[in-house]
């Protein structure tokens, strides 16, 4: 849905936080944009959703470039959802009800149908139970699926995840792993950034990787992260999988359960 051509970004005090960006988000259907704090990913993503406007370069949806004007942004925006870092800057209401509902209720959707999807996205992130909850006796992670909700009830096509699973236990990043293979059955398309390498190397199908604003990387999960100098200078660490293969010199399995039953069909080799 969004190319970009030669994007380049910059702020007020001169430094560049992006610079000559090229991205084809039609190459995957869950892309992940890599790299550490200050590699540009939140700029990235603000640009493509026109929060920002680009210096130099050009951004295109659908093949036609972004404009800045109220009403482009106004149908872009119901096209395209974003969810935060941080679910504190996306939570508005008290209730989550209310907050699911600020939204639609901005674009004259029916209370009917505001409740039928707010019901179907809190199914999707597994939250019905909070729908009649004041949002400050939710946990973190139970916020950031209340954000993630909010979007899926605009039923975007594309939703860009801004570090999803960021200060969550195992069991909530569990919960959103699960979140996005739902969506992407669904015919989502998504987007992620994160730090969390063994996330991105188990769920994305293409790979940006970003260093100071630039692109220095990009491929297969596999074909990424198997150019280890390029990870390490972006600041960043091999996927737990991949440093098996590397060290133990292992095949390069792509989740743990093809690790498992590998091990397991060499045991059954071995006793024979």
């Amino acid at each position: 849905m969004f190319k970009i051509n030669n994007l380049t970004y910059q702020y007020e005090k001169g430094k560049l936080a992006l610079s000559n960006v090229n991205m084809d988000f039609d190459k995957g259907d869950v892309i992940g944009v890599i790299g550490t704090n200050g590699s540009g990913k939140s700029t990235l993503f603000m640009n493509m959703m026109g929060i920002l406007e680009p210096k130099m370069g050009s951004i295109l949806f659908k093949n036609e470039p972004v404009q800045y004007n109220k009403r482009y942004l106004y149908g872009l925006r119901k096209e395209v959802g974003i969810v935060f870092q941080d679910p504190e800057k996306q939570i508005f209401y008290s209730m989550v009800y209310d907050d699911i509902a600020f939204a639609l209720r901005n674009i004259g959707v029916p209370e009917e149908i505001i409740k039928e999807r707010i019901l179907n996205a809190l199914e999707c992130v597994n939250g019905l139970d909070f729908i009649d909850r004041p949002v400050h006796y939710l946990s973190y992670g139970q916020k950031k699926r209340v954000a993630i909700a909010s979007v899926i009830a605009m039923e975007n096509n594309m939703i860009l995840l801004d570090e999803p699973t960021a200060g969550l236990d195992p069991v909530s990043t569990k919960a959103i792993v699960d979140i996005i293979n739902n969506l992407k059955n669904k015919g989502v398309k998504i987007v992620i950034s994160s730090h969390d390498m063994n996330l991105i190397y188990h769920i994305c199908d293409y790979i940006y990787v970003l260093n100071k604003g630039e692109v220095i990387s990009e491929g297969s999960a596999e074909l990424v992260f198997s150019d280890e100098k390029k990870i390490l200078d972006a600041g960043l660490e091999l996927p737990w999988l991949v440093k098996l293969h590397k060290n133990l010199d292992l095949p390069l399995f792509k989740t743990e359960e093809e690790l498992y039953n590998f091990w397991k069909d060499t045991k059954k080799i071995v006793n024979h």
